[in-house]
């Protein structure tokens, strides 16, 4: 393993590293993903953030013909308050940043798996606001529990 994936797997403790995106009810299938990845538990212990810090489930950063990805992640199988939500998701993108190398190129994709039908109210507020991440701004993908991570990161 190189490149930033390995960059970040080195500044990530061994015990957060996961190989199955799944809690409380709600799982993303890996299958198709880039096969140079990492996918970060971000409640891991190990990592040292403060308690009152919000972060996303799981952090992704993956790395395939020369695009680097990195996915904040959140599940929700029931239901969901989308301004909590946004805040997970900006959490996970500022560990991101203090991971990531700097300098680099990379394509971030915020998601959000969820079980339930989300609220027309809360969908214009998910589509409204945006993750940012070193000055790229996205949109939070939203995808069903159990669907493809591929199907967020539009490969």
């Amino acid at each position: 393993m190189n490149g930033t994936v390995a960059v970040v797997a080195n500044k990530v403790p061994n015990d957060c590293h996961e190989t199955r995106c799944n809690k409380d009810g709600c799982r993303i299938n890996l299958a198709g993903a880039p096969p140079t990845s990492i996918l970060v538990n971000m409640d891991c212990n190990a990592l040292s953030i403060p308690e009152d810090w919000k972060r996303c489930d799981y952090l992704f950063v993956g790395e395939e013909h020369n695009v680097t990805w990195v996915a904040p992640i959140e599940l929700k199988s029931g239901r969901l308050r989308v301004s909590e939500v946004l805040e997970q998701l900006e959490g996970g993108a500022r560990m991101a940043n203090r991971w990531l190398p700097q300098g680099i190129s990379f394509q971030l994709a915020p998601v959000l798996a969820h079980g339930k039908t989300i609220h027309r109210n809360d969908l214009k507020v998910l589509r409204a606001r945006k993750i940012q991440l070193r000055g790229q701004r996205r949109r939070t993908a939203l995808i069903k529990c159990g669907d493809q991570l591929t199907k967020a990161l539009g490969t």
